[in-house]
């Protein structure tokens, strides 16, 4: 078999445009502030503990050092939930077992205002001046589009081309001139945008890899270009506003332009003909595409390279999973394609299987989403004051809350920072608690793509391990003397620190 090494190489420097950016607004930032605290009061009635301190430097850290600012929030609330301020938002940063049922299952609290206002990122139609009302469409549409794409007999449909897309990326990264050695942090990022787009759009564009790359690269400025300034003060014309609404423009009208041609070509099985096929305009599927793209490489793309350098650190559970996917390939297909390729045999496998009978990589991608998938989720509350407990939680406040608060709990997962999918391989693996794991979402948002994310996730995996021999290595060649740690402040994209 080919050797592979994976290396995890240093970490991308933090965006000097953003501190460019924070610059240019401060002053307006620190304007609105002073005179927002000149004729407020310090607290809301009922409301909860408000941290002390200088509000402005909360609303820095909570930006900069998400993750670390609520642990150390938590630390002086003695574990409890409290406030604070961003200029004129209320955000109340939850923990707790109460607190994390009412947080994903009140309707009171909207998904989409939460991010839009504290995470940004996502592509906002309504920064494109060419698009109509029909684009966006809200969650239910987006999930009727998704459900009509990612059904099982398209899946399987397509999953030779997923596999071959796998293979494709995989041999360039062999005979680049580095030996096989990758940092999966990028390569693998690359791969599952390709899948996703293959899944989502069509294959004019994902052949176009000038393109693909390109509408990659808007993401990411996309990311960097939501500073605090452009979020909390989108009126103001910062630089990295300026650049998040060309680059959602751009990204649009590209899209825009590939739905449009298909439109006018020969229908084929491709997502955009599906959707053109069901009816829906240019605008509609244009702005589905932009949203799917986004949401479907966040989780998936962190996952797929945590789990192949979890595995390459343990490699009893690597062997394991290899040994699963020889017994998947034996039970269903025998000595029936003896002669095929690899890429052949696993597109033979059911959809069904490669979701039901992968008990082992199930537990390793469960444990890697517990470990890595911590970030903090947010709410709104849009409609009346309500009860939190013994507090109140205002019109219009901001509700945080942070995955590790359940995910890292050792009152749940005894040493909580091992990575151990045995753990979800015992008889009681679930904690007794209410929502003890929260990586596919629960309660009112669970994940629409779920099972199709988790499929992407085992093919890269079942071709790493019967096409390649992988290790894990530092920039010499060597296996590293400290291993990867996540970087949990960063809020996009769980890299190394």
């Amino acid at each position: 078999m080919s050797a592979l090494n994976s290396t995890i190489l240093s970490p991308i420097a933090s965006e000097d445009n953003q501190l460019i950016t924070g610059a240019v607004g401060a002053a307006a930032i620190l304007a609105i502030t002073a005179i927002y605290y000149a004729i407020s009061p310090k607290d809301k009635d009922h409301g909860f503990p408000k941290l002390r301190g200088i509000q402005l430097y909360h609303a820095w850290n909570f930006f900069h050092r998400r993750y670390d600012f609520l642990q150390s929030g938590f630390a002086w609330n003695l574990g409890k939930s409290f406030s604070f301020n961003v200029l004129h938002h209320n955000i109340i940063a939850l923990t707790g077992e109460d607190a994390r049922q009412a947080f994903f299952s009140n309707p009171h609290l909207n998904f989409d205002q939460g991010y839009k206002i504290l995470m940004g990122a996502a592509p906002d139609i309504s920064d494109v001046d060419m698009a109509t009302d029909e684009t966006g469409g809200g969650v239910a549409p987006f999930n009727k589009r998704l459900n009509k794409l990612l059904n099982k007999a398209r899946l399987q449909s397509v999953l030779p081309t997923l596999l071959q897309d796998i293979i494709g990326k995989a041999d360039k990264w062999g005979n680049d001139g580095k030996n096989g050695r990758i940092d999966p942090f990028t390569e693998i990022y690359d791969l599952v945008f390709l899948m996703t787009a293959r899944l989502t759009t069509c294959h004019d564009l994902t052949k176009n890899e000038a393109d693909l790359k390109k509408i990659g690269d808007l993401y990411l400025t996309l990311q960097t270009s939501a500073t605090p300034t452009s979020l909390l003060l989108p009126w103001f014309p910062s630089p990295a506003r300026k650049t998040g609404k060309g680059a959602t423009t751009e990204l649009y009208i590209m899209l825009y332009t590939y739905v449009e041609a298909r439109r006018q070509a020969e229908p084929t099985s491709d997502a955009i003909d599906v959707l053109i096929a069901e009816g829906e305009t240019t605008q509609g599927i244009t702005g589905f595409v932009m949203g799917v793209l986004f949401a479907g490489i966040i989780n998936t793309g962190i996952i797929s390279c945590w789990m192949l350098t979890d595995l390459a650190v343990h490699p009893e559970w690597k062997e394991k999973c290899k040994n699963e996917i020889r017994d998947l390939l034996s039970r269903h297909l025998g000595d029936s394609l003896s002669s095929a390729t690899l890429c052949e045999k696993l597109g033979a496998i059911p959809i069904s299987a490669w979701e039901d009978e992968l008990p082992i990589i199930d537990a390793c991608i469960r444990e890697s989403q517990r470990i890595y998938i911590t970030g903090v989720t947010l709410r709104r509350n849009l409609r009346e004051d309500m009860k939190f407990g013994a507090h109140v939680v205002k019109r219009g406040d901001f509700l945080a809350y942070a995955l590790g608060d359940v995910h890292l709990n050792p009152e749940y997962y005894p040493e909580p920072h091992k990575f151990d999918p045995g753990r979800w391989l015992r008889p009681d693996p679930v904690p007794n608690a209410i929502y003890p794991f929260i990586g596919w979402g629960v309660g009112r948002h669970p994940c629409t793509g779920m099972k199709t994310a988790k499929l992407e996730m085992k093919l890269i995996l079942a071709m790493f391990l019967m096409r390649y021999e992988y290790d894990l290595v530092d920039k010499d060649g060597k296996f590293p003397d400290s291993l990867p740690v996540p970087n949990r402040n960063d809020i996009h994209q769980v890299h190394v620190t």
